[in-house]
């Protein structure tokens, strides 16, 4: 087992070198490391935006990188794990879901760019799952604006819908089993398709955003909120 902080450039490069001083090729890299910094944008801290960026985005690219030569004499695929979050934005994630767009985006240029090479690039997806990452990561944030003397009062009821919807999504969620059978199924396939949204609900979600008007999505999303 190979340990590496994904957003140390130094380890990275480390552990390119170990794995092609391993093996010639590398059949499959599952970018899957993230991060969540919750808050109102007008109270984000510009450092918290880009550490948001350096695990979510920075790091993704820096791996793969890494590993490009190995994937490519494999004709390898890439699987970048984005989130519902990455076609969804949502209030108070703004700086995690700002990471996934991005990530989608790398994620299509990288698809085109490797073409040629064989080596397949794709998204997953995913919905709500059964972990904390969201209640930690209002935790921490309520935390820094308590140490900084920052007033949220404003943003109050924001705040608990989204820590009441942290908490149900801990305990709900798919199971993580159809991840790992999603990612199954990808490495199985010759020719994989661009994005897995995982469950089908996402799916959906997606195709409701991409044909509803902004304004009617606007009070979708503030009905939802209660904000």
């Amino acid at each position: 087992m190979l340990i590496c902080d994904v957003a140390n450039e130094t380890q990275v490069a480390g552990l390119g070198r170990t794995v092609a001083g391993a093996t010639a090729t590398l059949d499959a890299l599952v970018n899957n490391a993230g991060t969540a910094f919750a808050l109102p944008l007008e109270l984000l801290p510009p450092s918290e935006l880009r550490a948001q960026f350096e695990v979510n985005v920075i790091a993704h690219l820096a791996v793969t990188q890494a590993m490009m030569p190995l994937l490519k004499a494999a004709k390898g695929t890439i699987i970048n794990v984005s989130s519902i979050g990455g076609r969804i934005g949502s209030p108070l994630l703004g700086a995690y879901t700002a990471s996934k767009f991005a990530l989608e985006a790398l994620s299509d240029v990288l698809r085109w760019e490797m073409a040629p090479f064989g080596v397949k690039v794709v998204v997953i997806e995913p919905g709500a799952s059964p972990t904390m990452i969201w209640q930690t990561s209002l935790n921490r944030a309520l935390s820094g604006l308590a140490e900084r003397g920052v007033d949220a009062s404003a943003y109050r009821p924001l705040i608990e819908n989204v820590k009441k919807s942290a908490i149900k999504r801990a305990t709900a969620g798919f199971p993580p089993q159809l991840f790992a059978d999603t990612v199954e199924k990808i490495l199985a396939s010759p020719n994989p398709h661009a994005r897995y949204p995982i469950p089908t609900g996402v799916a959906w979600a997606i195709r409701l955003r991409r044909f509803a008007p902004d304004w009617l999505w606007d009070r979708l999303v503030r009905r939802r909120m209660n904000w």
